[in-house]
């Protein structure tokens, strides 16, 4: 007998049967020898004769079946030995011989020269990418070129890279040359090589660093056939002057090529077939761009490069909604745009972040900064009537021509234009109220050096290329810093010197200290006690001013008015004493 293991460790009775009904670890089905099944007590084998024979019956056939399970056991265990030695086997190598196969021992030794060969090329190639990268790093700083975005172009050292590296057709080199240009400036540098990859970019240089150029040369490369019908490329401006300028510029660049380079006119925009116009550049004016579309006279699904040039202006509240029709009715899943301005204000920049795709950001210089060749100064004139005096003294003194006066509003232009004309002065003005030949008159012969004084709007102080303007005057203090930044950039283009000259009064004083900082920024000294002051934001809206005119009758009606304006509390208080009824 043996015992059971289970927790009431009873005895086995039955054949093996617990009653306990604990699962033994004894296996009933095991023979026991005689020796042990017998042994201590006294059994009768003739009375259990048949019951022995039984038992030993099945206990051999239980022993039979354990050996055939051990050998199987067995057999398993070696086949998995055998297996695992298989994997753990040491595969040989290409410079093992193997019998009969000396050739894929060759073939696997020229696979391997190939892929380190491979390798060796890459690493040599990445250590090249790198050089370049550090080479364009240190070019960028020394021409104060500062980019953002993935995988950004090197930058163009000379116009001889044109044809080298990007197949320049041979008679824009020649033009360029013809007109001076020898050396890109560094807002070209950059933005070329990006729009020459298809890249799009917004941009953001000093007033007269060649920013017409950067993204004229890149728009004349890739506009290489002529156009059969559709516009293939557009540049926007925000006014008409800038607009006819852009297009005497392009005009230019493409001599000598059957460039078909129109300018959105009156005429153009009341008279043309759309239907069948051939044109590879159109230049205009959000408003008469939009109105051709508006008509479904103008398709603009093939524009393959759009242009938005004084962006900031263009996307101030008057014309953003004029713009994002333009944008949306150019559907080119594949065209190319741009944005460029002397100024890149913050929501500006978030506007081209959503416009563009995969864009690059180049900015030269510090952003929203005027040109450091331009030399800057403040001078305080007290009033109104101080100014007039201050600008005829200035005059007097050393009337340096060309000139370029800045006011405020049109009829403030009027009025200064009045009075300069008397004081033996080559005088000029241009305003909104002049006709379309009149205004071009006026800059025609402020060009031509016919006129020595233009007295003018902000409308002028954007995109306006007048060479060798010596002196900017800003008769009316600016309202923002891109207004200033825009008038003082009139005058040192293209690396010449310049010089620009703020009147304040009383009441220009508060903004005072956000003229300073700019002047500090672009590298101009300022007395102590301005950077004293406190800053203050820009006016939202312009303030008023008295009259410029000391004619008689403006006199007279300028009393008239401050006397009304005296009298009128005096008669509101006398209404207000009066009992309820």
């Amino acid at each position: 007998k043996e015992k059971c293991s289970g927790p009431r460790r009873s005895r086995l009775t039955n054949g093996g049967n617990c009653n306990c009904n604990y699962k033994s670890d004894i296996n009933p089905t095991i023979t026991m020898s005689n020796d042990s099944l017998f042994a201590g007590i006294r059994f009768d084998r003739k009375k259990f004769g048949a019951d022995i024979a039984r038992f030993q019956k099945k206990n051999a056939d239980t022993s039979l079946a354990k050996i055939q399970s051990v050998t199987e056991d067995e057999e398993i265990k070696e086949t998995i030995e055998a297996v695992s030695a298989k994997k753990r086997k040491r595969k040989k190598t290409s410079s093992e011989a193997v019998d009969g196969f000396s050739v894929f021992r060759s073939s696997t030794s020229k696979s391997s020269e190939k892929v380190q060969a491979d390798d060796d090329e890459s690493i040599r190639l990445k250590k090249e990418k790198n050089k370049q990268l550090e080479r364009d790093a240190i070019f960028r700083k020394s021409h104060n070129i500062h980019v953002s975005g993935y995988n950004v172009p090197s930058p163009l050292q000379s116009f001889d890279e044109l044809k080298t590296s990007y197949k320049c057709p041979s008679y824009l080199l020649r033009n360029l040359a013809e007109l001076g240009f020898r050396e890109p400036t560094p807002i070209q540098q950059q933005a070329i090589p990006v729009l020459l990859q298809d890249r799009e970019c917004f941009a953001c240089a000093p007033t007269g660093s060649g920013k017409t150029l950067a993204f004229v040369c890149p728009m004349l490369m890739k506009l290489k056939a002529h156009s059969k019908g559709g516009v293939r490329a557009v540049i926007i401006c925000h006014s008409r002057e800038l607009s006819g300028q852009t297009y005497r510029e392009c005009k230019k660049f493409a001599k000598g090529e059957k460039f078909r380079i129109k300018l959105m006119t009156k005429h153009l925009l009341e008279g043309s077939d759309f239907s069948n116009f051939p044109c590879d550049i159109l230049i205009s004016t959000p408003f008469r761009l939009r109105l051709a579309t508006q008509r479904k006279k103008l398709d603009l699904s093939r524009v393959e490069y759009l242009v938005l040039d004084e962006s900031d202006k263009l996307f101030e509240p008057g014309m953003f909604k004029q713009i994002d029709a333009i944008i949306k009715a150019c559907t080119n899943p594949s065209i190319v745009r741009s944005l460029f301005s002397a100024t890149l204000p913050d929501f500006i920049e978030d506007k081209a972040r959503e416009l563009m795709h995969d864009a690059v950001r180049v900015i030269v210089g510090r952003k929203n900064m005027a040109s450091e060749t331009i030399k800057q100064r403040l001078v305080f004139t007290g009033s109104e009537e101080g100014k007039l005096i201050a600008i005829r003294q200035s005059f007097a003194e050393s009337l340096n021509p060309p000139v370029l006066v800045f006011v405020q509003s049109k009829e403030r232009a009027k009025e200064l234009y009045g009075e300069l004309a008397f004081d033996n002065i080559r005088v000029d003005v241009i305003h909104s109220d002049l006709s379309q030949e009149e205004r071009e008159n006026a800059v025609d012969n402020f060009r031509a050096c016919k006129t020595w004084v233009l007295i003018a709007t902000d409308v002028v102080a954007r995109g306006m290329d007048f060479k060798g303007i010596n002196c900017v005057i800003n008769y009316d203090f600016p309202d923002s810093a891109s207004a200033y930044i825009h008038r003082i950039g009139r005058s040192g283009r293209a690396g010449r010197s310049g010089e620009a000259i703020t009147f304040y009064t009383e009441e220009d004083i508060p903004f005072l200290k956000n003229v300073a900082n700019l002047m500090t920024s672009s590298g101009c000294e300022v007395p102590s006690w301005l950077t004293e002051l406190q800053k203050k934001k820009w006016r939202k809206h312009r303030p008023k001013r008295d009259s410029i005119s000391t004619k008689p009758d403006k006199v007279a009606k300028k009393q008239v008015t401050e006397k009304a304006v005296e009298e009128a509390p005096a008669e509101k208080d006398s209404i207000s004493t009066k009992p309820d009824l």
